[in-house]
C-alpha cells in the first residue's frame, strides 16, 4: 500500500512514498492465490464464500465489498474517532478501533477460513476471532512508514470450521492511527480424503506413464 493522505481537522500528516507499495493492491499471494484486489477484475481469490473491499464507504457499517462477494464491516468503537480518507481508507484518528465483519455461509463441510487486512499507522492486535475462536496474526508484509510513524503491514489469520451457518470475524488495533486499507474474507472447501486419495492415485498412475514412455 502506498503512503495516504491523513487529513483531520485540526491536523495533516503527508508521508512520503519512497519505500512504501502500490495503494490498495496486495503485495503478497496467500493461499494459493495472487490476484492484487484492484479491481473486480483482479480479486485476490475466488470462492463461494468471498468477500474483499479496497474502498471503504462509511465509518460505521460498509455491507457493499468492492472487489467481489457480499457481506459487512462494521467499526464497533465510536471512541475510535473514525473518519474515511480521501484515497477510501477508514482511519481511526481518536483510538483504538474494533471491527466486526459478517458474512452468511451456510455450508456443509470442512472449510479453511482466512480474514486478511492491509493497513497503515498502528497495526491490529495480534489476535482476531472467527465465531469466538482465536488465531494469531501471521505478517506476510511489513515496512517502516516516516511521517506520524507506525508501519504499513498486510497480515492474515487462518482458521479450520466445519458445517458453518455464518462466519463473524473480530479484530482490533491497540491504540489510535490504524488506516484499514483492504480487507478479505475467504472460506475455501478442504477436500475430503477420498478426493485425496484419488488425486494421488492419478498422479501415481501419471508417473509410471512416463516411466513406460521413457
Amino acid at each position: 500500500m502506498s503512503f495516504r493522505r491523513l487529513c483531520s481537522t485540526g491536523a495533516l500528516c503527508v508521508l512520503s512514498s519512497s519505500a512504501f507499495a502500490a495503494g490498495a493492491v496486495w503485495d503478497t499471494p496467500l493461499a494459493g492465490f495472487d490476484g492484487n484486489g484492484a479491481s473486480a477484475a483482479t480479486p485476490w481469490a475466488s470462492a463461494d464464500i468471498y468477500a474483499e473491499w479496497n474502498v471503504f464507504d462509511s465509518t460505521s457499517l460498509d455491507a457493499t465489498p468492492d472487489i467481489a462477494g457480499s457481506g459487512s464491516l462494521s467499526q464497533t468503537h465510536p471512541a475510535a474517532g473514525s473518519f474515511l480518507t480521501g484515497s477510501g481508507n477508514l482511519y481511526s484518528s481518536g483510538g483504538a478501533a474494533n471491527f466486526i465483519v459478517d458474512l452468511t455461509a451456510p455450508a456443509a463441510g470442512t472449510y479453511d477460513v482466512w480474514l486478511r487486512i492491509a493497513t497503515q499507522g498502528t497495526t491490529a492486535n495480534d489476535i482476531a476471532t472467527l465465531n469466538g475462536v482465536a488465531a494469531s496474526k501471521v505478517v506476510s508484509f511489513s515496512t517502516t512508514l516516516g511521517g506520524f510513524g507506525g508501519s504499513e503491514e498486510e497480515a492474515w489469520w487462518r482458521w479450520t470450521v466445519t458445517d458453518p451457518l455464518a462466519l463473524q470475524f473480530a479484530f482490533a488495533s491497540p491504540g489510535a492511527h490504524l488506516s484499514l486499507d483492504q480487507l478479505a474474507v475467504l472460506a475455501a472447501p478442504v477436500p475430503e480424503p477420498a478426493t485425496w486419495l484419488s488425486l494421488l492415485a492419478g498422479l501415481g498412475l501419471l508417473g509410471a506413464l512416463a516411466r513406460r514412455r521413457a
